[in-house]
């Protein structure tokens, strides 16, 4: 009898984490958690905005929110059950994604992540 967790460990499946739909759909994650990064830092503020503009930061302030944590979860998801790295390069990437929150999944993605997947897939003609 397996374990089973529950929340966001659920999302994904192992199989759904190495289609090209997941590698799209968290590339587009990737941009938006960069997107929302200044106004994150407060580089940016909306409520100082006139409405026309406050909207559309409204909207990807939102959709970065849920982006941050689809990306975050399943940059875990991969790491913990497929990233075939060696042990020392798995120890690393642990500290980015435990300390570096979304910003070190950015970064897993692209170097560990994307390399890993796109290798699997076969050649298209």
């Amino acid at each position: 009898m397996s374990m089973r967790w529950f929340g966001p460990w659920d999302w994904f499946s192992d199989e759904w984490l190495t289609t090209r739909q997941a590698a799209k759909l968290f590339f587009v994650a990737t941009l938006l958690v960069l997107a929302v990064t200044p106004q994150a830092f407060g580089w940016v503020n909306p409520l100082k905005m006139p409405m026309w503009e406050r909207i559309p930061w409204s909207i990807l302030s939102m959709l970065g929110v849920l982006a941050l944590f689809f990306l975050w979860f399943g940059m875990w998801r991969y790491w913990a059950r497929l990233d075939y790295s060696t042990v020392a390069a798995k120890r690393i990437w642990f500290v980015i994604l435990l300390f570096g929150f979304w910003y070190g999944s950015c970064l897993y993605y692209y170097c560990a992540y994307r390399p890993q997947v796109t290798e699997k897939w076969p050649v298209e003609s």
